[in-house]
């Protein structure tokens, strides 16, 4: 793409729905700032920052083997003095960074009204604000994960994302293996707290399975469970509650109900389908002239296709309230044949509100916010898969597990415009920093198929075997 198509993208365009008569005197625009959990647990240092060097080395003495036999009473020598030895780690760097730009005719013929005027600039801080949480927190989850895979453990039988099904749900056996295995490192994982607390991170669907397998448990094994209410003056934030010294925190779903401790779609495929014409932008949901979302929204813009042209697919592959994810990459890294690759930023999580069998159509709750307009080959854009979702459990017993490097910190830029009219504003940000896996033994990667909830019901991972 040349300088010009960049400059000129201006992502308000496909806004048309806020370009009416003055019939209602304002409208307000609700950005809520989510939370976060796996980025507190990284340990972060701007050494990299100090000194310049794009990797950092830290090297680490290994002690000699002690031998513990006694030595005669007449020995002059010891043949074999004590050894010592050295190991290093090194720091990775990446660059990671996004922006929002208005051109500002926008601003000129509109009814929409932010913080008393009908400038975008101020919200659109506010959306690369929130960009900036997000893209973090995605950054410092997956960071546990790209590791050596031998390290990770399944629920149930399991030995990879392929196989997880109703046998690898979240249970109680696996607290017990953590107890076991995290080891104490030095540093506790809670701040202030003791060396024995371990914390896990879980979706809320695995506490679901959780409370389920301690409904059926023993008496004394069930008795074992504090709920966060008891002592909620020292709870964490999201604690639900501590079974065994593992200290359960539940990862919250976003505002549209999707949780970040999930896989969505990441273990074995039910269907799935090319994207057979290009998305862009602003594509993907019910027409808000026509269509109410869940009986309540009025979703998205007029002037936009408003479902996903899908290959030929069979009557009963998607069904209302399915949820699905949209990718360009696939993957057999984690067992299952052309799987989602949950590690690219192009994957996204949508929930199906409407199918068009005829026309192999299907629309979705929210717009696709990004553009899937590249030609992956033979007139594919993407890819629709339906499989087994699969939750990522967090256990950690140490601090330190993850190590985090800042080159640059943190940086807002806002350039000046710099066509003729200068139309153009832009709000960007950059950051230089790399994540890196620290004290392998200090936490755990485990994956099991999770529960999840849908309209009306949940959504149950498939029995052995199907």
């Amino acid at each position: 793409m040349a300088f010009e198509d960049y400059y000129n993208n201006n992502p308000i365009t496909v806004v048309d729905q806020n370009r009416w008569d003055d019939r209602i005197p304002e409208v307000v625009m609700q950005f809520l700032t989510g939370p976060i959990v796996y980025t507190p647990l990284v340990t972060w240092d701007d050494r990299s920052a100090r000194t310049g060097a794009e990797s950092t080395i830290y090297s680490e003495m290994i002690e000699g083997d002690v031998d513990f036999d006694d030595i005669a009473y007449d020995a002059q020598y010891i043949p074999d003095p004590l050894s010592i030895d050295s190991r290093q780690r090194r720091t990775s760097m990446k660059r990671y960074g996004d922006k929002v730009q208005l051109h500002k005719v926008s601003n000129y013929f509109q009814m929409w009204r932010m913080t008393g005027g009908r400038d975008w600039k101020p919200i659109l801080r506010g959306v690369l604000g929130n960009n900036v949480r997000r893209k973090m927190e995605m950054v410092s989850r997956n960071a546990y994960m790209v590791g050596d895979k031998a390290w990770w453990t399944y629920g149930g039988n399991a030995t990879n994302f392929n196989e997880l099904d109703a046998t690898s749900k979240f249970t109680l056996e696996q607290v017990n293996r953590w107890n076991l295995g995290l080891a104490q490192t030095g540093t506790p994982v809670v701040p202030n707290g003791l060396l024995t607390d371990k914390i896990v991170i879980v979706p809320p669907g695995a506490v679901y399975d959780f409370q389920s397998s301690l409904a059926t448990a023993s008496q004394s094994e069930a008795s074992l469970w504090l709920s966060s209410r008891l002592y909620h003056d020292s709870a964490l934030r999201y604690e639900v509650g501590t079974w065994k010294n593992v200290r359960f925190v539940e990862a919250p779903n976003d505002r549209y109900g999707f949780n970040p401790s999930v896989l969505y779609n990441c273990g074995a495929i039910e269907v799935q389908y090319e994207v057979a014409a290009a998305i862009n932008a602003g594509d993907g949901s019910p027409d808000p002239e026509t269509t109410k979302v869940d009986g309540v929204w009025y979703v998205g813009q007029k002037d936009v296709t408003h479902y996903i042209q899908l290959e030929p697919f069979s009557p009963g592959d998607f069904a209302v309230h399915d949820i699905v994810t949209l990718h360009t990459l696939r993957t057999n890294a984690y067992g299952v044949t052309n799987g989602v690759n949950f590690m690219s930023g192009k994957t996204i999580n949508r929930r199906v509100v409407a199918v068009d069998n005829d026309n192999y159509r299907i629309a979705v709750d929210r717009p696709i916010m990004k553009n899937y307009t590249t030609d992956l080959g033979s007139g594919v854009y993407g890819y629709i898969t339906k499989g087994t979702h699969v939750g990522f459990c967090l256990a950690q017993g140490a601090g330190g597990a993850i190590h985090g490097s800042v080159n640059k910190q943190l940086e807002f830029y806002e350039p000046r415009p710099i066509d003729d009219f200068e139309s153009v504003w832009r709000f960007v940000w950059d950051i230089l920093g790399g994540t890196d896996i620290w004290e392998p033994h200090a936490f755990e990667a485990h994956f099991v198929a999770v529960t999840l909830a849908k309209p009306g019901g949940v959504i149950s991972p498939p029995a052995a075997g199907s």
